[in-house]
């Protein structure tokens, strides 16, 4: 994937991904993101398509992040976290 193809990714989705990382549950995550259960529910469904993988396995109320989840939490994190102060950095 190039940076072209990155216009056809709702990067929302990534925000979504990280509380989902952070919180293991689909109601916390979306109380987290003051959205709705079924809005996170549905940007999962998205996610998985997006990477390919189903991301969370769900064992009891918790959902346990794959392989994949958390190899790529580890890359995205602190990516949005740049993503942070470059945009606190122009207000500034």
């Amino acid at each position: 994937m190039n940076r072209n193809d990155l216009r056809s990714i709702d990067l929302n989705l990534l925000v979504v991904f990280e509380a989902l990382i952070q919180e293991r549950n689909l109601t916390r995550a979306a109380k987290q993101l003051s959205l709705g259960q079924p809005a996170v529910s549905a940007a999962l469904v998205r996610l998985r398509k997006l990477f390919n993988d189903p991301l969370f396995e769900r064992i009891g109320r918790r959902m346990v992040p794959t392989e994949r989840a958390l190899n790529a939490a580890q890359t995205l994190g602190p990516a949005l976290d740049c993503v942070c102060v470059v945009l606190t950095e122009s207000k500034a």
